[in-house]
């Protein structure tokens, strides 16, 4: 099946995607802006403080509400043995990592083609190698203080979705946008997104990480990473789809279609 008639497909069956439009602009302003990165001096390394990423959630309204209550098909599990292996096409179970014991709830996601499997999510390829793209979920209870600096700790965030917003927002040398509502899956929740420098080698960091929340570091300079944090019938998920710098305006329309088919569905009632 070609790409065109996939993206038919799910049109037909997952409710349109706002962000999908809007690609090409998504991808040109990403660029344009870390283009005018300003540079400025700190006590351990060198830093870019200041770099401008898309404002994909100050442009777009919240997300229409489904009007299933999700896609047919069957739903997929991804198999334990899956990381770095091609998945066919179809809708999956993925994991939420750090998920607590006793939630009843999974996300469904649809993929397209040209996916391989990851421990808790799926990806397009390594983002050390090539321009790769990444999607997981998370539950999330700490953020660090600062990504790159030696000594900084992963500090406890309040229990709300404005909570885990603000602090990611305020994480230095990310330069966070502004939290905006949106809805995934019928929920509602907050968006915004964080780049990591253009002249930053996250290696270089004194930890050897460029780090966002436990467990969760960034690979090369210039990744973006788009975040959906919803609650979730009383459980805040944040949904991360990471974008390497060369990522195409169609590509990012894939990532953002896959969270807009997102459902929640109560564990094995599927």
């Amino acid at each position: 099946m070609t790409l065109e008639e996939l993206l038919r497909q799910e049109r037909d069956v997952v409710p349109p995607n706002p962000l999908a439009d809007r690609a090409e602009e998504i991808v040109a302003r990403v660029r344009r802006r870390r283009r005018a990165a300003a540079v400025a001096a700190g006590a351990v390394i060198t830093a870019v403080v200041a770099v401008a990423v898309v404002v994909v959630g100050q442009l777009l309204p919240r997300a229409p509400e489904p009007a299933e209550p999700s896609p047919s098909g069957p739903v997929l599990t991804l198999p334990q043995t899956t990381e770095g292996v091609p998945i066919v096409p179809g809708r999956y179970v993925l994991p939420v990592l750090d998920a607590p014991a006793d939630w009843t709830l999974e996300p469904v996601v649809t993929v397209p083609e040209g996916f391989l499997g990851l421990d808790a999510g799926v990806t397009s390829g390594d983002f050390e190698t090539d321009d790769a793209r990444v999607l997981w979920l998370w539950n999330i209870d700490s953020v660090f203080t600062h990504p790159c600096e030696l000594g900084a700790t992963a500090a406890p965030v309040g229990p709300t979705v404005a909570d885990l917003a603000a602090a990611l927002a305020a994480q230095p040398m990310r330069a966070a946008t502004a939290p905006v509502p949106v809805t995934v899956g019928g929920y509602e929740g907050l968006y915004l997104e964080l780049s990591v420098p253009d002249d930053i080698d996250p290696d270089a960091c004194p930890v050897g990480r460029f780090s966002s929340w436990e467990g969760r570091w960034q690979q090369v300079p210039g990744q973006v990473d788009l975040l959906w944090i919803v609650d979730v019938d009383g459980q805040r998920i944040t949904v991360d789809a990471s974008l390497s710098p060369g990522t195409s305006p169609q590509e990012a329309a894939e990532l953002t279609d896959m969270v807009a088919s997102t459902r929640f569905v109560p564990v094995d009632d599927h």
